[in-house]
This record gives structure tokens, C-alpha cells and sequence, in this order.
């Protein structure tokens, strides 16, 4: 029951359900039936315009309603980058920033995705070539604070999965699959392929703060050259994790970070510290210097 009315309430907030009910209700009904139909990815025509073949994800369920996963984020990526810019997709999942992203810097910008889960990889590779995407590489590994190997936990939802937690003994009831992947750090990987990243994108269940740490270099940046960042804020995921959302605060604030939320139309404001409890996911975005 609790589960049900969480689902009810989360529903009632979403944007599609408060313009349109009837129309969200049956989407969701659609969406269910299409997967019961099919296992095949889903193509579908994204609000960015451009098609995206889908996995059944929560992701991919959020395109199918709106046209774009979080309208907002994919608002302000079209806003900042620009022709020739390098944009870097930490957990691209199946691509959907990252084929935004490809059109948005053009043939002369550079658009590098990560995504260790072999399915998802795949799907992201189809996209790519789906939409001519000539300025994308897609590296299969997971990044961290370090190079090296780590463990990954493949889950259910595909967006949720992520690397093993430390000091975990079992992986919870979620978990459908245990994997070793490699894992850059991006100091180590922009050195090697001399590029310094316009904006980086990480979204990684929790891990944000490792991929922070293994960017120290690029986060010492002066203002003008230090990349901007959109993370994912998640306590749920963080705590899942081993570690607590203050953490992705603290470190961004340690570099000299302001962080914002984004608003509707993309505009920004800066981050409130979130109120004791507050268990909201949202994306904030990290800069050092005046954006817009």
C-alpha cells in the first residue's frame, strides 16, 4: 500500500499527469502493453529531435510521457554547449545526453560516453550510429578515483546499477548481475586523449564524489578553463552507496564550485542546503564562473 501511494504521488507531480491526465494515464497503460508485446528496443522520437532506441527503463518510460527523461537538464545542455565544444557522459546509459550532446557540438566538438554494462553499451552503439553520430566515443568502463578494475553491480532498472558499494558483503535483491570492469579516472583519460572538457555530465547511483576525486586535476582549474558539471543528487543513492550526498557538496565547494538547481526554461539558482529529510533527486550544476 505505502509503495502504491508513493507511485500515486509521484504520478500527480509529474508534468504530462498535471497538463494532461487522461492522455498520462494512457500513456502508462501504453507503455506496458508495448513491453508486453516486445522485448526489442523501442525507437522513439525525442523532444530534442532526434530517435532514440530504448531499453524498459525508468528512463526510457519518462521519454515515452514527455519526449525527454528531465526536460529541464536537456534545456540547459542545449543551452551551454556550443560548435566544437567536448562534452563527457559518465554513466551515457543508452544515450540520450549523449546524442544531444553530438548535435549540439557538431563535427568539429567531441562528445566521449562511459557506460560499463555490456546490453546498455550496445544500445548506447546503435544510437550512435542510428543518428550518424561521427564525433562519438563510447569507452567501455566505468569511471572512479583511480585506474584500475572494480566490481559492478548490473541491476533490474538498468539506471540504477552501479559499482559496488564498499565494504559490501552481498549485493541486495536488485542486483541481477556481478561484473569486473575497467575504470579511468577522467584526469587520466583527458591526459591521454589532450582534450579539457567543456561539460561534464556524471550520473552514477551514488558515486558522484569518486568521479569528483578522480578529476581533481581538471576541478583545479582557474575558472575560465575548469570544466562545469551536472550531477546527480541523490541521498537514496548516496546512502546505497556507502556515502552522503553532503559529500558531492563538500568536495565541489573544496574546488571552488558554486552549485545550482535547475529551473524551468533552464535558468539557474543557487543551491539551498537541503532540509533534514529532504530525500529529493535532482540535478545541480557545478560552476566556477558565471553561466548564461
Amino acid at each position: 500500500m505505502i509503495s502504491l501511494l508513493v507511485k500515486l504521488k509521484r504520478l500527480r507531480n509529474r508534468a504530462d499527469f498535471r497538463a494532461h491526465p487522461l492522455r498520462a494515464i494512457g500513456r502508462r497503460i501504453g507503455w506496458r502493453w508495448r513491453w508486453f508485446r516486445s522485448r526489442e528496443p523501442w525507437p522513439l522520437a525525442h523532444s530534442e529531435g532526434f530517435t532514440v532506441l530504448i531499453p524498459k527503463s525508468g528512463s526510457g518510460a519518462l521519454i515515452y510521457y514527455q519526449g525527454a527523461s528531465e526536460p529541464e537538464t536537456a534545456l540547459f545542455l542545449r543551452r551551454f554547449l556550443k560548435a566544437g565544444m567536448v562534452f563527457i557522459d559518465v554513466g551515457a546509459h543508452f544515450g540520450e545526453y549523449v546524442l544531444l550532446a553530438a548535435r549540439q557540438v557538431g563535427p568539429g566538438g567531441q562528445v566521449h560516453a562511459f557506460e560499463p554494462q555490456p546490453g546498455i553499451r550496445a544500445l548506447l552503439e546503435r544510437n550512435a550510429a542510428l543518428n550518424a553520430a561521427g564525433n562519438v566515443t563510447v569507452n567501455a568502463c566505468a569511471v572512479a578515483d583511480r585506474e584500475g578494475q572494480m566490481t559492478f553491480w548490473e541491476r533490474r532498472e538498468p539506471a540504477s546499477s552501479s559499482l559496488e558499494p564498499a565494504g559490501t558483503v552481498h549485493p541486495d535483491a536488485e542486483v541481477s548481475g556481478v561484473l569486473r570492469v575497467p575504470v579511468r579516472s577522467l584526469d587520466a583519460y583527458c591526459r591521454e586523449k589532450r582534450i579539457l572538457p567543456h561539460l561534464i555530465k556524471a550520473d552514477v547511483e551514488g558515486a558522484e564524489r569518486l568521479v569528483l576525486l578522480g578529476a581533481s586535476g581538471l576541478c583545479s582549474l582557474p575558472p575560465d578553463q575548469a570544466p562545469v558539471w551536472i550531477l546527480e543528487y541523490s541521498p537514496s543513492a548516496c546512502s546505497r552507496f556507502g556515502e552522503k550526498a553532503g559529500s558531492i557538496l563538500r568536495t565541489l565547494e573544496q574546488f571552488g564550485y558554486r552549485c545550482f538547481d535547475i529551473l524551468s526554461g533552464a535558468n539557474l539558482e543557487p543551491m539551498a542546503p537541503p532540509a533534514p529529510g529532504d530525500d529529493a533527486t535532482r540535478n545541480l550544476v557545478a560552476a566556477k564562473r558565471r553561466l548564461f
